[in-house]
């Protein structure tokens, strides 16, 4: 058995030759592991089954439990989901960031990317998925890089050894330890704060207030 392909990546400052090597895994369906600005994501393509596919088996979890897909900018969120004004307010005010909006999908994607008309988006701020969008023509998944009802690890030698060859390239990032993303569902008349993580709930909660 061969070790897993690991990559050493500055999240601030990534490399052009390792972005382009590992969109080009993605392209061909392949999974890869990429930090964050939160913990360590697990990515494949959104408009391929096999890949989705893939993800889901690798996790072993079931595939009506919603996949969040990352999106390169706004005017994507606007694409795939219904802004509402507060929905749009929370996102300019946290977004690029930590957070996960979760609104009425526009895009018939399927399961898991939409599950029962919602579609989970995450704009993030780090430095690393932004280039892996940018040298792609296709969302990515934003889903936790672990074993469904596992703990996330927080290194990439611990993902590596969870996950193993399933994976085709893992970008090592250093130690991220920190808070998940903060879920925000705006799908409905009443925005819910589905999970507080590194946006405090009472950061979110004027908005909330307002309605």
């Amino acid at each position: 058995m061969t070790a897993p392909l690991i990559l050493d990546i500055d999240p601030h400052a990534p490399r052009g030759d390792i972005i382009t090597k590992a969109a080009a895994m993605l392209r061909d369906d392949g999974l890869i592991v990429a930090p964050t600005e939160t913990r360590y994501g697990l990515l494949a393509r959104h408009d391929r089954r096999p890949a989705l596919e893939k993800l889901i088996n690798i996790k072993g979890r079931k595939a009506n439990i919603p996949v969040a897909l990352f999106v390169p900018s706004f005017d994507d969120i606007s694409m795939l989901g219904e802004l509402s004004r507060l929905a749009e307010e929370i996102a300019h005010s946290f977004l690029p960031g930590p957070l996960t909006l979760v609104l009425k999908a526009k895009k018939d994607f399927g399961p898991p990317l939409v599950v029962d008309g919602k579609i989970g988006i995450r704009y993030s701020s780090s430095e690393v998925i932004m280039a892996l969008l940018k040298a792609s023509e296709f969302y990515a998944t934003a889903t936790s890089a672990n074993l469904s009802g596992q703990e996330q690890p927080a290194t990439i030698d611990e993902i590596a050894a969870m996950l193993g060859e399933n994976v085709s390239l893992y970008l090592n990032g250093g130690l991220l330890a920190g808070d998940v993303s903060t879920v925000v569902d705006c799908s409905g008349a009443m925005p819910q704060v589905l999970r507080e993580g590194a946006i405090p709930k009472s950061e979110i909660a004027p908005f909330l207030e307002t309605i």
